[in-house]
């Protein structure tokens, strides 16, 4: 079934084997001859280990067609808050920019800054910068932050229409009262903030994008998968697969597979294993 998409986003709760599950489909679909791509934007990186070597924020070969990446999202955050204090400096003054730097420095510890910051990676890593990766997979960080993560592109757009609308009020009325108006660098900047947000939206929903929510067997990991699903389907978020993880037995599967599987959503089971796969050929036996 993976062939059919090009992105995917795998979630779940800490520990229930995202990244093991997401480098196993890449291993699955580098196989079948699709370059590939995972990228893990879990702070807590477990690329690195489910592959037995060094990747880091350099997009790395790991196999013919496979490739691997690992965000470093403190880094990620800082970058995108320098990228607004210089589109600021451009039309701010200084007495403004004083004032506007100090409250962009106190962004960088708010939620908000961190899920802007992973969409715009998310956008340059899956949209503007993609080049020729056929299939791109993101092992996401834990359920409640990406339902969060994803939940912003449709605020931000909005809010973004409102501030662009406000700004072409401020210009007409700039140009009533004679001054000349040729341009407006403030709204280049908020359309082109637009469109990225679009294009994000249009990534998020497109029928090309499988979105896998990962759980165990246990009771705690099945509701919060099932808690995960809801909020992701109450933003228009269909979830067209679950992994379950760590199976113990065939009474599991069948009772799991008659509870998971509604509306046409596929499940896939995985058994447990005695230790953690690691490494190509063992994520090539899993699969």
């Amino acid at each position: 079934m993976f062939e059919e998409f090009e992105t995917f986003f795998f979630s779940g709760k800490g520990g229930v084997g995202k990244s093991t599950v997401s480098s196993a489909v890449g291993v699955r679909l580098s196989e079948m001859g699709f370059k590939t791509l995972v990228v893990s934007l879990d702070p807590a990186h477990s690329l690195s280990l489910t592959f037995k070597r060094r990747i880091g924020g350099k997009i790395t070969r790991l196999a013919e067609n496979l490739y691997g990446l690992e965000i470093d999202v403190d880094e990620e955050v800082k970058s995108y808050l320098e990228r607004v204090k210089r589109e600021a400096k451009e039309f701010l003054s200084p007495v403004v920019l004083s004032e506007i730097e100090k409250q962009i420095e106190l962004a960088y510890y708010s939620p908000g800054a961190l899920d802007l910051a992973t969409l715009d990676l998310i956008h340059r890593v899956a949209v503007s910068e993609r080049g020729d990766f056929e299939k791109v997979i993101f092992d996401t960080a834990p359920s409640g932050y990406t339902v969060r993560m994803l939940s912003a592109p449709e605020i931000t757009e909005k809010w973004i229409e409102g501030l662009i609308r406000m700004r072409r009020e401020a210009l007409m009325y700039r140009k009533m009262a004679g001054r000349e108006v040729e341009g407006d660098r403030v709204i280049e900047i908020l359309e082109g903030r637009l469109r990225k947000i679009k294009e994000l939206r249009s990534l998020i929903f497109s029928k090309k994008t499988l979105f896998s929510i990962v759980v165990n067997p246990q009771e705690l990991t099945l509701e919060i998968g099932k808690r995960t699903i809801s909020e992701l389907e109450s933003l228009g978020i269909n979830v067209g697969l679950i992994v379950v993880n760590k199976v113990e037995s065939e009474e599991q599967r069948r009772r799991l597979g008659r509870e998971l599987s509604k509306r046409g959503r596929k499940v896939l089971f995985i058994d447990k294993r005695d230790e953690e796969p690691r490494g190509v050929e063992k994520l090539r036996e899993l699969l």
